[in-house]
């Protein structure tokens, strides 16, 4: 029977697929030649893959704790990863870790169907761009000659760009994937929970742990454990596990005084966060399960995006605003059976959309934020916009297994703030015409950004910047002068966010 019913507007979604590594316990134990890994009956017994989501992505071995070989997923079953090259010596126990980039994190199945853990909210969003597949087209003549027409086409390489996500700012955390790095994190309420008996299974259904020594810097920052089995999500790394005395139990934000406090710093290196965003098309919201036809449900999964730019801006009388451009490496059309959004069909019910306080989904506004700069607070500021752009570069490497995936490769970072505002003296003119920079020692003259909203808040700090243009106006209305500057930073002090939300990675 042929569907004549269209999709419409009001049957999208989109929402946030965490990429954290996945810790993956192998069926039997690996041996030298070996070109895949089945799950373990723990992980099939609860979870389910989608079929080559995961093609392009980096696999590492690991024994006795120590790295031995990383491999590139040439394809995926629900149960099952394949990789090149094969392993090298046979070793007596192994696991593997499958790296977050471009590998949206699984969660417990559905019935029989997989799903992702899809059901994060992305906030107060104003538009968003899914990203769209570009295909490369190459015609050739299979001879000399014979005919005008070409008498061969075929298709290149596939490009995923124009992904966007435009909000208005009810928190920071976004600020995490164009920095790249968490460098602490401070709850304001935890517990400390009898210890996790394995890998896999937490204690209660639907709470979140975090481990108080290890690893923070990508993620996973926070473990989820869902569903009625209390499967962690994703499981815990061995350095998490082994370290379990460690682990602690968040207390959800759910009044003021249980907000967490992130140290966001600057990543150097060329392994920046990424996420996935799911798309869901259906024709009914309350079903969300795809069965491969795509006539009630279309799902796509676009992984491993980058936030190439964002920009922070507050405009006199509005909402601040963070506007992001991605850089995203592969699109993946889900064709088999799976459930989208993780189930989840209220809006409401969404992970980090708190029921409990609704201050919490309120965005901050132009009216709680403070710039000071060249050693005093600007109060006359009438619009400033922040922008950090990590000049993401496309590569592709041999091996990746698909000509879709590519890889986003920062390039030099670059700080930016252009402000209006209304002139009470000539400082900043004097500022202009400095040739020595600002907050060269990074504790006096900072560029500091705040904005506060209840006892939420975010502070970032800039140093050694340049006041590089002031273009002074005076309107033909005899009103205010004012004076438009663009300030250029090089570099980071420090950022703190406080907030309800909570970052998985």
């Amino acid at each position: 029977m042929v569907n004549t019913n269209i999709f419409l507007g009001s049957g999208a979604s989109m929402t946030l697929v965490p990429e954290l590594d996945f810790y993956i316990e192998p069926d039997s134990a690996p041996a030298e030649g070996h070109t895949s890994v089945t799950l373990d009956s723990s992980n099939q017994s609860e979870m389910k893959l989608v079929a080559d989501l995961y093609v392009g992505c980096t696999l590492d071995f690991y024994a006795s704790a120590a790295k031995q070989s990383s491999h590139t997923i040439t394809g995926n079953t629900a149960t099952l990863l394949t990789f090149t090259p094969s392993l090298g010596a046979t070793v007596s126990s192994g696991y593997f870790i499958l790296r977050s980039y471009g590998a949206p994190c699984p969660a417990p199945k559905i019935g029989s169907n997989p799903t992702l853990n899809s059901d994060n909210w992305l906030g107060l969003v104003e538009s968003a761009t899914f990203p769209n597949i570009e295909v490369e087209p190459k015609q050739l003549n299979l001879s000399l000659g014979g005919s005008r027409n070409f008498t061969h086409q075929y298709k290149g390489i596939e490009t995923a760009s124009g992904g966007t996500v435009n909000v208005m700012a009810n928190h920071f955390a976004w600020i995490y994937y164009v920095l790249g790095n968490c460098a602490t994190l401070t709850p304001d309420a935890e517990t400390d929970p009898t210890d996790p008996p394995n890998y896999f299974t937490g204690l209660g259904e639907n709470e979140v742990y975090f481990n108080t020594s290890a690893h923070l810097a990508q993620g996973p920052i926070f473990y989820r454990s869902l569903t009625s089995s209390r499967l962690f999500t994703p499981p815990l790394l061995p350095v998490d596990f082994t370290g379990k005395a460690n682990i602690r139990l968040l207390t959800l934000p759910t009044t003021t005084s249980t907000l967490i406090t992130y140290t966001f710093t600057e990543a150097e290196g060329d392994d920046l966060p990424s996420f996935a965003l799911e798309q869901t098309l259906t024709k009914n919201p309350l079903e969300l399960t795809s069965d491969g036809t795509n006539d009630e449900t279309f799902v796509r999964i676009a992984r491993g995006n980058r936030v190439n730019d964002i920009s922070l801006s507050a405009n006199e009388n509005e909402e601040v605003k963070l506007a992001m451009n991605l850089n995203s490496r592969a699109v993946h059309t889900v064709k088999e059976g799976y459930e989208a959004r993780r189930g989840i069909t209220d809006n409401t019910a969404l992970f980090n959309y708190n029921t409990e306080l609704d201050a919490f989904s309120d965005p901050f506004f132009y009216s709680g934020g403070t710039l000071s700069a060249f050693g005093q607070t600007f109060l006359k500021i009438t619009n400033m916009t922040l922008t950090i752009n990590n000049n993401l570069q496309d590569k592709r490497f041999l091996g990746s297994g698909s000509k879709s995936v590519k890889s986003a490769i920062p390039a030099q970072r670059d700080y930016e703030v252009t402000f209006t505002g209304m002139i009470t003296d000539d400082s900043l003119y004097t500022a202009l015409t400095t040739d020595s920079e600002y907050a060269t020692d990074g504790s006096s003259n900072l560029l500091t950004l705040t904005f506060t909203k209840g006892s939420e808040s975010m502070t970032l700090n800039l140093k050694d910047y340049l006041l590089n243009a002031a273009t002074i106006t005076i309107p033909e209305d005899k009103g205010p002068i004012t004076l438009e500057g663009t300030i250029k930073p090089r570099s980071l002090q420090s950022c703190s966010v406080k907030t309800h939300w909570i970052l998985q990675g």
